[in-house]
């Protein structure tokens, strides 16, 4: 099991500035400019991050005017716009480049592969302050860094992804099953039992399970958020040790297009307070905290051939656990830190140091061997880090 943890040391800092290009040149000159005058920037995208990691001597990179989506139909001419399906995330306050660069975790990931699969060619802002393609044809050495460690080696102002039929949905009205059961928390050893059936006996399923607060009392409940690749019947078979208990409320059942599956996780990506996952007692204000388990079903994807591995290490996670510790005061935050950090040894103990993970766009500070795991995957990132980003301009981090 893998860990994404939202738990580690908060390192709020304000920005000197914010600056909001409206071109990719824009991106370009700006990028130019602070690389010449050594002034520190981070990219920003969709903003799921709730604080800036650069303090008052440097600037937010913020890209989210550049907005624009160009759909290559010939494939499937007949289908028409709507005739697609690509992986994005399951929340929609993600940002699309940097959660494909930063590998991915989809609906999909069982069927057609992670996010970072998906990358045919990305356009590149270097530490030169050149823009460059790099695809299978041009820099190609730098294709496998991109796909799950972009963002240490520029700015990528555009991606050209895969897109997939609808039929990969299992229905070809572009639809699929959506479901929020509602548990008392007496339930919990149930649910996560039942959740670890599912991960065993299905095929085209997705689920998020786990201790949740609820409103207005944030007194915790076990909610799960299920999606199946498929009818309502394909779901009720799927999840049938889920349905099999008594749940308190059934929030969501039914068949809901893909566009809009989103929806089923608006509460994860709220504003506001520190926000960091867990349920305590001694600490009212931290009630808003959990704790959940999260998979797709196993496919195809989960192991590639050595040609295909890519900078994104975490294909044998069988299920991620989300520690999310989210206050209102900062003492709060760090008692629900110190409980989520216990869980982690606890869940440690039955692994050896090698199975370590971290999902590495969900933590900035865990060691570099956890976030970007394999035999020769480390050596190979440092060394395209020293080619193409040698003095650390975008973090430094493989330095």
């Amino acid at each position: 099991m893998g860990i994404a943890p939202f738990i580690e040391k908060l390192e709020k800092k304000e920005p000197g500035a914010v600056i909001l290009p409206a071109t990719e040149n824009d991106i370009v000159e700006i990028v130019k400019l602070a690389i010449q005058t050594s002034v520190p920037f981070v990219a920003k995208a969709g903003g799921h991050s709730s604080w800036s990691t650069i303090g008052s001597s440097g600037f937010i990179l913020d890209l989210s005017q550049i907005k624009s989506v160009e759909v290559d139909c010939d494939v499937v001419k007949a289908v028409g716009d709507k005739g697609f399906c690509a992986v994005t995330g399951t929340v929609n306050s993600v940002g699309f480049i940097p959660s494909r660069i930063g590998g991915g975790i989809t609906l999909l990931s069982s069927l057609v592969g992670f996010g970072s699969d998906s990358i045919v060619p990305a356009r590149m802002v270097t530490a030169k302050g050149d823009l460059i393609t790099v695809s299978e044809g041009e820099n190609a050495e730098l294709l496998y860094a991109i796909k799950g460690a972009g963002q240490f080696f520029g700015v990528i102002t555009s991606l050209t992804v895969e897109m997939h039929p609808l039929s990969v949905l299992g229905i070809s009205n572009g639809t699929v099953w959506s479901g929020r059961l509602i548990f008392d928390v007496s339930k919990a050893a149930d649910a996560a039992k039942a959740a670890i059936e599912i991960k065993k006996n299905t095929t085209r399923s997705y689920c998020l399970t786990g201790v949740m607060p609820a409103p207005p009392t944030l007194d915790p409940i076990i909610m799960a958020a299920i999606i199946q690749l498929g009818s309502k019947s394909d779901a009720e078979k799927a999840f049938k040790p889920l349905f099999d208990l008594e749940s308190i409320a059934v929030s969501a059942n039914g068949e809901v297009s893909f566009a809009g599956v989103n929806e089923t996780f608006k509460a994860f990506v709220i504003k506001g307070s520190l926000k960091k996952w867990l349920a305590v007692e001694k600490y009212p204000a931290s009630k808003p905290s959990g704790l959940a388990i999260e998979f797709t079903s196993d496919g195809p994807w989960d192991k590639v051939s050595v040609e295909k591995e890519i900078a994104w290490s975490h294909r044998d996670i069988a299920a991620w656990c989300q520690l999310l510790c989210w206050s209102s005061d900062e003492e709060s935050l760090n008692y629900a830190y110190g409980i989520a950090e216990d869980f982690k040894e606890q869940l440690r103990q039955r692994q050896q140091e090698a199975e370590y993970s971290i999902y590495g766009n969900f933590s900035r500070s865990a060691p570099v061997q956890e976030r970007f795991k394999g035999h020769g995957r480390l050596e190979k990132l440092r060394g395209l880090k020293l080619h193409w980003d040698p003095e650390g301009d975008f973090t430094k981090e493989f330095l």
